[in-house]
């Protein structure tokens, strides 16, 4: 019987979060009795039927998805679970979805299984060593199964991180529509509708300008550089500017202030900026998501708007 090259293995697995298929281990020229040694020992665990985990590996839920998919050849992370991967704001998966070729039908223990019929290579992807659907096909998939705001945000979200071609997506729904297929509606109507800058550097920015866009309000520049002039050589980044006003809007996360380093550099950044003449208005994380009137009829008074017609 061969010797066991345990560091060919491990290489192996490496490349996928520690994972090693059956036929991957007969490559590397192990036999039955040797992988169920291995299994033995507890060296190896089984995933799912075919696949195997190294006991040292850290498990993860990205590890639990990748061995759904290598038990399934051709499978790929589909729908709420493709949300999740690909980062999506606001979306989160209530189990594991993939999705096989039609023909296929792999019994996988508590993983939902779809068989789109309408799947082509151009809607999948990867993520590292994960198969997925792309961000335009998952966005038409959990159309139909998520609220329309939340809709809007995973849109956002896949715009800001420049994972989405708006064209390539408008020829998809064109496919599609003619198909009848569910959600193609909803995605349309976000391409009709005025969008939020793509150059929103977070989540939380892309919901403050949803906020201005539903109150009525003009939205500000946004990610605008200023060089003060101060004799200090850094430039300062503002979230948003409304040059009328000479305002400064700022939105806060949890992250911020976090540390006394970072809230000295929060006073030095303020100072400067009072120097130059410009106000400041700052809406915290809760402001945003919690209190939208509070933030629409603040900057409704500073842009002296008058809030009858705001």
């Amino acid at each position: 019987m061969a010797r066991i090259d345990h560091a060919a293995i491990a290489e192996r697995a490496r490349q996928q979060l520690g994972l090693i298929t059956w036929e991957q281990l007969q490559e590397l020229g192990l036999s039955h009795d040797q992988v169920r040694g291995l299994t033995t020992t507890g060296a190896l665990l089984r995933m799912r039927r075919g696949v195997y985990a190294l006991a040292a590996h850290p498990a993860s839920a990205r590890q639990r998805l990748l061995a759904v998919s290598l038990a399934a050849p051709g499978a790929v992370a589909s729908h709420l679970t493709a949300a999740w991967v690909l980062g999506f704001d606001g979306v989160w998966p209530s189990g594991m979805e993939i999705a096989v070729p039609d023909r296929r039908n792999p019994r996988l223990e508590g993983v939902t299984v779809h068989r789109p019929t309408d799947l082509l290579a151009v809607d999948t992807t990867v993520r590292g060593p994960q198969p997925v659907t792309t961000a335009a096909r998952t966005l038409i998939d959990i159309a139909p199964r998520i609220p329309a705001a939340a809709l809007e945000e995973a849109f956002d979200g896949v715009r800001r991180r420049n994972q989405l071609q708006l064209r390539f997506l408008e020829w998809r729904l064109a496919e599609l529509r003619r198909q009848g297929r569910p959600g193609v509606a909803a995605l349309e109507a976000l391409l009709h509708i005025q969008h939020t800058p793509a150059q929103a550097e977070s989540w939380l920015e892309s919901a403050f300008l949803r906020l201005l866009r539903d109150a009525f309000l003009p939205p500000p520049r946004i990610q605008v550089v200023i060089e003060p002039g101060d004799g200090n050589r850094r430039r300062i980044r503002l979230d948003g500017f409304y040059d009328d006003q000479h305002l400064v809007v700022e939105v806060s996360g949890h992250a911020t202030h976090a540390t006394r380093r970072q809230r000295q550099a929060d006073a030095e950044r303020r100072a400067r900026l009072t120097a130059l003449g410009l106000h400041i208005v700052e809406f915290t994380y809760e402001d945003v998501t919690e209190r939208p009137v509070h933030v629409a009829e603040t900057l409704t008074g500073l842009l002296g708007l008058d809030a009858r017609a705001a």
